[in-house]
């Protein structure tokens, strides 16, 4: 199985490099007993938080590092030529409606929109539904699924709202898996591992619920 996996939305903040990090960590240790080789981690954010957060890895823990490459541009010819030495590629695009996004789109097997559950970050999804429409015309077989991120973990009712507004959408696949906004992410970040390899149970639950769902979709 070779898949190519956009993390990518319009907006900053919601949480994509968190996502990228924690899919790559939760893929090599759910299925390649934690080896990395296998699976190509894409910064394609001139922010750079994925490519820093892969270097203080190799720095400052024991966990082995991923393959991991900063593209910018036109990524698309790339990310089809990396895919035949890796079973997985995790892109991590800008949080804007960036030429990166849109050209990783063209060669993605599916874009996994992590999104806040709040109407400013929900309105948004109308853009993203005509720039998911324009890209199939090329790739007929793109996926998109949103998910919500960073939700309340004292509150089920912007997790509600958000799922019904979220229907309003066809475009896009609404995934049951909700993660939550813990602390645990933060921290793992920041120490450069993932909540697989962290104290949160329940983050990594999540985490996990999410890849499960994520290969079903994909």
């Amino acid at each position: 199985m070779k898949k190519i996996i956009l993390v990518g939305h319009r907006k900053g903040g919601v949480g994509k490099s968190n996502t990228a990090v924690n899919l790559g960590v939760a893929i090599a240790k759910e299925y390649y007993q934690g080896h990395t080789d296998r699976i190509l981690l894409v910064d394609a954010d001139p922010q750079g938080t994925l490519y820093r957060w892969n270097q203080r890895r190799m720095a400052d823990t024991e966990e082995q590092e991923f393959p991991c490459n900063r593209l910018e541009g036109n990524i698309n010819k790339q990310l089809k030529r990396e895919i035949e030495n890796y079973d997985f590629i995790i892109v991590d695009a800008a949080g804007r409606d960036s030429r990166e996004m849109r050209s990783a789109m063209l060669s993605a097997d599916l874009m996994l929109m992590p999104t806040k559950a709040s109407h400013a970050d929900l309105e948004l999804l109308e853009h993203m539904a005509e720039t998911v429409e324009n890209a199939r015309d090329f790739n007929e077989g793109l996926k998109v699924a949103v998910f919500i991120n960073m939700a309340p973990t004292n509150t089920q009712a912007e997790r509600l709202t958000a799922k019904q507004l979220l229907k309003e959408y066809p475009e896009f696949v609404l995934m049951k898996t909700v993660v939550a906004d813990r602390k645990a992410h933060r921290d793992s970040f920041h120490h450069a591992y993932g909540v697989h390899e962290w104290k949160d149970s329940k983050a990594k639950s999540e985490i996990s619920c999410l890849l499960k769902e994520m290969l079903s979709v994909v």
